[in-house]
């Protein structure tokens, strides 16, 4: 691992654990075993370190939306992409931990306020066109209301690891999905 993506994993962690504005880089510097000098080299300031964190939980999120961009079946696309969330969920609580916590301090949401309104666009509109391939009328809606029912679900658990139900949430969701109907489908 290099520094750099050693500084992000350290700061992902602190973020998500301490909260970004409680978390100086000299801490990040520290726990890293790195100098604070490094940081602003890679990063300019810690702002841009949370800018970097977020693309970084970004390209993962693009990048677990691949496969179901390649022309599946619109309904087992819905349900991949309800697998794949609850995946990242799993394998990334920090990141997502971090991300609720963000929506909650204004000092913050004004630097990564419009990086997750581009990512919440992104996701929606490509979950929208298997919506619409099934014949919704209301495909965006239906892609902002199965989003907010992940993102939900995500802060949920990010509050409650150990107790919270993700996979009998996860299995819910995918057969409500695999069989049910939406606004305007026969």
């Amino acid at each position: 691992m290099t520094n750099k993506e050693l500084i992000l994993q350290t700061a992902l962690r602190l973020f998500a654990e301490n909260g970004f504005d409680r978390t100086p880089t000299s801490l990040i510097a520290r726990e890293a075993g790195v100098s604070e000098g490094l940081i602003f080299r890679h990063y300019g300031n810690k702002a841009g370190l949370l800018e970097a964190i977020i693309r970084h939980g970004k390209s993962q999120v693009d990048e677990s939306m691949q496969p179901y961009r390649r022309g599946a079946d619109p309904r087992a696309a819905i349900v991949l992409h309800i697998r794949e969330s609850f995946r990242l969920i799993r394998e990334n609580i920090a990141f997502w931990r971090l991300v609720h916590q963000l929506r909650q301090q204004a000092a913050v949401q004004q630097n990564a306020e419009s990086q997750i309104e581009a990512f919440k666009q992104s996701v929606v509109g490509q979950l929208a066109v298997p919506f619409q391939l099934l014949g919704a009328t209301q495909p965006i809606e239906e892609a902002l209301l199965l989003f907010a029912i992940i993102d939900g679900i995500t802060g949920q658990y990010v509050q409650m690891p150990d107790v919270y139900p993700l996979d009998t949430m996860q299995e819910f969701l995918i057969q409500k999905y695999s069989h049910g109907k939406f606004m305007g489908q026969p």
